[in-house]
């Protein structure tokens, strides 16, 4: 996968959940926006007040502090005999205040909380079975739960980077602008925020794209990104990857909270990638030397049926060989006779290996030796032959 839209899944919070986020941050930006307008009736000096951003929320207590002290000063300025005035601005003080409180309280939840969601993300990304499967649902993590609206995943390579996977909450254009970038190189300018986190191996975060030196063909013209941040993936001793994300298609840009969850997956993720390859690799170790192993028992098997041909070639079993077109009567281990009898009944190679809890492989070479000891050329004609020999299954004494 790579492109995907963040849906409503019993897994992870629904849209509706994580919409309340940028509602509750809006509302408060709203309400600074009403105290200033009736700071400024009451001032008088719309140049002198700071102007409440929009795309900016984290800088509201800034702009609270400073209404405070001009309320302050105006207050201090208000003559006793005006106590209409001197009253209006004690409660502009007082919302001012609690506005205050309002905007710290949100704050800490809220980077707590997201913090809380990141941890959770990691935590179902561990269970991921394969490293596809893990690089495929890191993106979706970070919508999902994480709070952003847009993130992709890069390889890093030398001189550059390849975007791979984007996932997205909007399902405006439904990603379509992404498809020519897939696997398409990016080159890595020495002053580009990816180079900078090459170097540092920390998050470089973008507070306005027009003003800094970005690939802007793929962030800008294409991806219509104002501000984003970029977090590396390391694997071992090198960064293998980036993660960029942002608020697209909100005018809100990104901030020092986003950068402190961005920095908190990258880094939970950078490890669980590192052990999920190596729990790859131990696999497919696993599975070689269980090939190898099996290989050996067959061979094994080989030179011992080989060496009972001969002693029966030579007559030093106390039987004459019976003639061309005489089948004779096969002499079976009591594990090729077991195995043997469940042939008759038609198991196939599977269920034999269950009920006799060896591996399928094991299974294959008994029959194998069964057949060379009856010379027949398949099940059907071994079968054939036994039935009609009837005592044909004979356990050896060895």
């Amino acid at each position: 996968m790579t492109v995907s839209i963040a849906v409503e899944t019993n897994r992870v919070q629904s849209s509706r959940a994580k919409a309340e986020w940028w509602c509750g941050e809006r509302e408060l930006v709203e309400r600074l926006a009403v105290v200033r307008d009736r700071v400024f009736a009451e001032v008088g000096a719309e140049s002198a007040l700071p102007v409440v951003e929009w795309d900016s929320p984290w800088r509201s207590a800034e702009v609270v502090s400073t209404l405070t002290h001009i309320s302050i000063e105006q207050l201090r300025s208000t003559r006793s005999t005006e106590v209409e005035a001197g009253q209006r601005v004690c409660r502009l003080i007082l919302d001012l205040q609690q506005l205050a409180l309002d905007i710290y309280l949100y704050d800490t939840g809220m980077r707590g909380q997201r913090l809380a969601d990141c941890a959770a993300g990691l935590s179902r990304l561990r269970g991921m079975p394969t490293s596809d499967a893990l690089l495929d649902g890191a993106c979706e993590e970070l919508v999902s739960r994480c709070g952003f609206h847009r993130a992709v995943m890069s390889r890093v390579e030398a001189n550059g980077w390849r975007p791979l996977v984007l996932h997205q909450r909007s399902e405006d254009d439904m990603g379509s602008w992404f498809s020519a970038w897939i696997n398409q190189f990016v080159p890595t300018d020495r002053s580009s925020p990816e180079a900078d986190t090459l170097s540092r191996r920390r998050p470089s975060l973008v507070y306005d794209t027009a003003n800094t030196e970005v690939y802007r063909p793929l962030i800008v013209q294409s991806g219509h990104s104002r501000s984003y941040l970029v977090a590396p993936l390391v694997h071992g001793d090198d960064v293998v990857g980036f993660l960029h994300i942002d608020h697209h298609p909100l005018p809100r840009r990104v901030d020092e909270s986003d950068r402190e969850v961005l920095w908190a997956f990258a880094d939970g993720f950078s490890h669980i990638y590192e052990r999920t390859v190596l729990v790859e690799q131990l696999r497919a170790q696993r599975d070689s030397m269980r090939d190898l192993f099996l290989g050996a028992v067959d061979r094994i098997d080989d030179l011992c049926e080989s060496s009972e041909a001969a002693r029966v070639g030579d007559g030093r079993d106390g039987r004459e060989a019976k003639g061309p077109g005489v089948t004779p009567s096969a002499e079976l281990t009591d594990r090729e006779a077991q195995v043997f009898d469940l042939v008759v009944t038609g198991a196939t190679n599977q269920a034999i290996a269950e009920r006799l809890v060896i591996t399928e492989g094991t299974v294959k070479s008994h029959v194998k030796h069964i057949l060379r000891k009856y010379g027949a050329v398949n099940r059907a004609q071994a079968i054939a032959w036994a039935l009609r020999d009837g005592d044909s299954v004979v356990r050896s004494t060895q």
